[in-house]
């Protein structure tokens, strides 16, 4: 499945992939492993290389999850632990904060399934341009600086999130409200997606 890619208000570039998967759950300690990124190209052919994470350990300085990229209209959810930066994809394990009704409401929402999304907040470093068989010209963002990763309301099941809404499993009033805007299909298109590393890659 594609990227999405989208502009964040503070100028930095966000990578939403609806193939992201949890691999691990530990309910006693609110800790999730997820896969965060991948090498998967966007609808537009452009390419983030997992690789190319530059920044990581001055990153687990100040290791913030975020949700939906949302610094002021919600709390942070929680810290990375840790990053895993392989070849294919970069995984990280999510330590979510307890006694905060919000994220406990989203780590529920994950460790029951329903919700399966995660996008990073990035700045390219250094880009490459390259030809795609459609031959339009794609961007491939070598080396890059990861900024923040944000749990997304991308939901497995749309019908299961509706359910959870309405069974009240959802305790936080804020995070009811936004869950009820999630649209009603499997692609999850809840992050507004642009050709931003088109842009880039014109701009260069």
């Amino acid at each position: 499945m594609p990227v999405q890619l989208a502009a964040l208000p503070n100028g930095i570039v966000s990578g939403t992939h609806p193939a992201a998967v949890t691999l691990t759950v530990d309910a006693r300690r609110m800790h999730l492993r997820s896969v965060i990124t991948t090498i998967d190209a966007d609808k537009a052919g452009d390419v983030v290389v997992p690789t190319g994470l530059r920044n990581a350990e001055e990153y687990l300085l100040n290791p913030v999850v975020l949700w939906a990229h949302n610094r002021t209209q919600f709390p942070p959810i929680g810290a990375c632990e840790w990053l895993d930066v392989q070849p294919s994809r970069v995984v990280a394990e999510t330590r979510f904060a307890q006694n905060v009704r919000f994220a406990e409401d989203v780590f529920r929402l994950y460790e029951q399934g329903i919700l399966r999304g995660w996008s990073i907040g990035f700045a390219p470093r250094r880009t490459r341009k390259f030809g795609l068989p459609t031959g339009r010209v794609g961007l491939r963002v070598e080396d890059w600086d990861l900024h923040e990763y944000s749990a997304v309301p991308i939901p497995e099941n749309p019908g299961a999130l509706t359910v959870a809404l309405q069974k009240g499993l959802v305790r936080d009033a804020a995070l009811r409200d936004w869950l009820s805007q999630v649209p009603d299909d499997r692609g999850g298109k809840t992050v507004a997606a642009g050709d931003v590393l088109g842009a880039l890659g014109r701009a260069g």
